[in-house]
């Protein structure tokens, strides 16, 4: 009896573990439905031999910093960073100097290096300050940079290297190579109506945004709009980030984003996205990155791989400007392709025709200086 007693106490024993092992893995079944982020963050935390913290669930609207912003939309803002006197008087000062002509649609690529006088707005320490504040310390200033005057570019689109449909394999989405920190950050020195759309959090994914989802949502007017008054780095739902927003600029604004979202020109009208393009707008944009291989992979794409744009070295009296204020990369301005020429075949090029060309140019350039990967 003594036996059997104490089995059946044992059988006891473990259907009650078993049930109770049951209960537990459904309540994690049950939360990791409702919040995939726990579910992937306790797989992390258990491979580094760590126990998951609980995550406290996300605030809609919650105010975010301008790093949390940026991390989580894909975009920050810095409201009225100049004052509307600076605008004005740099405004007169950069279409002196470019040439402009009121009224005459403008726009300049290499625009730091090839007007002077834009780069008091590169070296500013508001511009520096707000895109270190944004994405960190160590940023380097990666080349590309525009002049527009009553520039919209109307088609939604990313300014990353990679730009396919699926780009999956792409280094833009991967950690390999550090942190993604390329942002583009835009000084609005007139904005009437001026906008920005946005598909928030696109940043996120390799997969091309459903572009008949977004158009159909455009042509109903179903736009969330970010209007002047309105706080523009806040926490989105789920349901806002498949909505197209659209920011409305201020003069004096900046806007620093990542340079893998979908973005396109917007103009608002009494609080209607419209297409009145003719109104002022005039804005400088200048592009910096974290100082790893994301960011030198986006300078070589612009500087080496897209001729068709017209970017060149950097004047001599420029560059020595650049490396006072610590903006030259650690590894210098060389050709990332020519130690990496294979990396290239992910990027998109305007002339896809052009590919194995220039992959050949760059891999014997490269044997010629002795490249290594790195």
């Amino acid at each position: 009896m003594t036996a059997t007693r104490s089995t059946r106490s044992g059988d006891d024993d473990l259907g009650v573990a078993i049930r109770k092992a049951a209960e537990r893995t459904a309540r994690r079944v049950r939360k990791a439905a409702k919040d995939p982020g726990w579910a992937v963050e306790r797989i992390r935390n258990r491979a580094a031999g760590r126990t998951a913290a609980p995550i406290q669930a996300a605030r809609p609207n919650a105010v975010l910093s301008h790093a949390a912003a940026l991390r989580e939309n894909g975009f920050t803002i810095y409201r009225g960073l100049f004052s509307p006197g600076e605008c004005t008087a740099l405004a007169s000062e950069f279409k002196a100097a470019a040439g402009i002509t009121e009224g005459v649609h403008f726009t300049r690529t290499d625009a730091t290096n090839k007007v002077p006088a834009t780069r008091k707005v590169l070296f500013d320490p508001r511009i520096l300050g707000a895109v270190r504040e944004a994405i960190g310390d160590q940023i380097r200033f990666v080349q590309p940079s525009n002049l527009h005057y009553l520039h919209d570019t109307v088609g939604w689109h990313r300014d990353s290297v990679h730009r396919a449909q699926d780009n999956a394999l792409a280094a833009d989405w991967t950690d390999v190579d550090g942190p993604f920190g390329v942002v583009k950050a835009i000084l609005y020195m007139e904005a009437d109506s001026a906008g920005m759309g946005i598909m928030a959090g696109s940043h996120l994914s390799p997969r091309a945004v459903d572009a008949h989802y977004v158009k159909a949502v455009e042509r109903s007017g179903g736009h969330i709009v970010v209007d002047r008054p309105d706080e523009p780095n806040r926490r989105l739902t789920a349901v806002e980030k498949r909505k197209p927003l659209v920011w409305v600029a201020g003069v004096g604004d900046v806007l620093v984003f990542d340079q893998r979202m979908y973005h396109c020109g917007r103009r608002v009208v009494d609080g209607v996205v419209a297409r009145h393009n003719e109104a002022p707008k005039f804005c400088l944009s200048m592009v910096f990155g974290l100082d790893n291989r994301h960011s030198e992979r986006f300078y070589s794409y612009f500087r080496y791989a897209r001729r068709e744009l017209g970017y060149r070295d950097f004047d001599p009296d420029y560059r020595e400007q650049l490396e006072a204020h610590d903006l030259i990369f650690r590894n210098g301005l060389d050709n990332y392709y020519e130690r990496h020429p294979d990396e290239l075949r992910l990027a998109t090029l305007r002339k896809p025709e052009t590919m194995d060309q220039l992959v050949e140019q760059f891999a014997a350039a490269g044997r010629r200086n002795g490249q290594r990967p790195a």
